[in-house]
């Protein structure tokens, strides 16, 4: 009784967390927005690396001697995929609207979801989940196929970066203690910052002095907070836990674009939201019920 009481308090911690790095990722889009038509979303998002891969190494200064071959890897495939999914989003959102590229993005993590559940009410949130995401962003008949694959791609990285948070730290040898999930993080954001470099440099011709401000505070959002709270969220659950609730995202973005865009909610995007919070926390309840026999054994 009390390891499926803890099990749960983790989950739910564990969706705090992930709201709070949902909110981040949101504010940060609406304060880089206004930065998209001088220096480009790519720019943006490369300039957004930098500053908070300086201000990670700086206030974390990670540990860089004694790691393994295999931890390497790992750190280096996270940062990969944190910057392409980063990269590929901002692509996608040239060719099809917001919501056709966050409805596609998603089936990554949701598909992520499905793998290996037998059971099949556990089956069947992820896929109400998946609805109501479809419902917040329903896509239009001016669709370019260009946008839906780079929308594809980023759903495949933003499912390996789920499953990469939660691998970082056990590649680490049996007898050594696990690394600490801030500088993994730092590494892995130095390395997006790296493959993202090119955009940033760039768009620096144009960077104004009163871009500096919006973009550390993007930067510090965005990345340092948003990924920081997403590895704290996996290690609290489980990638697949997280892939869920990751579908909470589309409904705060909705609800933050009509607070601070103006953005007007219809019916079916109501509906939507609905059926993604039910998602949500059914799949909270039953991913802590499945883990009890295991955990009780």
């Amino acid at each position: 009784m009390r390891t499926s009481r803890t099990t749960l308090r983790r989950a739910l911690l564990g969706f705090g967390v992930l709201l709070i790095a949902s909110t981040s990722v949101q504010v940060s889009a609406v304060i880089s927005h206004g930065m998209f038509d001088r220096l480009g979303p790519l720019g943006v998002s490369g300039l957004r690396f930098a500053i908070a891969a300086v201000l990670a190494a700086v206030l974390i200064r990670p540990r860089l001697t004694g790691r393994t071959r295999a931890e390497w890897l790992a750190l280096l495939a996270y940062g990969t995929s944190i910057a392409a999914m980063n990269v590929c989003f901002h692509v996608a959102l040239e060719f099809v609207p917001l919501g056709v590229a966050i409805t596609v993005e998603f089936l990554g993590p949701f598909l992520l979801a499905a793998l290996g559940v037998r059971r099949l009410r556990l089956v069947v949130f992820p896929l109400l989940g998946l609805g109501g995401v479809a419902l917040i962003a329903r896509p239009t008949p001016e669709v370019n196929p260009i946008g839906l694959i780079a929308a594809g791609v980023a759903g495949v990285s933003l499912a390996s970066y789920t499953l990469l948070a939660e691998r970082i730290g056990r590649t680490a040898p049996a007898d050594r203690p696990r690394s600490n999930p801030l500088h993994d993080l730092t590494i892995a954001v130095v390395v997006a910052a790296v493959l993202t470099a090119p955009f940033g440099v760039a768009a620096l011709p144009a960077v104004e002095t009163g871009d500096l401000a919006p973009l550390g505070v993007a930067a510090v959002l965005g990345v340092l907070i948003a990924f920081g709270c997403d590895m704290l969220a996996v290690r609290l659950t489980s990638a697949r836990t997280v892939a869920v609730l990751f579908s909470f995202d589309p409904a705060l973005a909705a609800i933050i674009g009509m607070l601070l865009l103006g953005q007007l909610l219809d019916p079916l995007t109501i509906a939507g939201i609905v059926l993604v919070c039910v998602a949500g926390a059914a799949t909270i309840h039953l991913a802590s019920a499945a883990q009890r026999p295991a955990a009780d054994g």
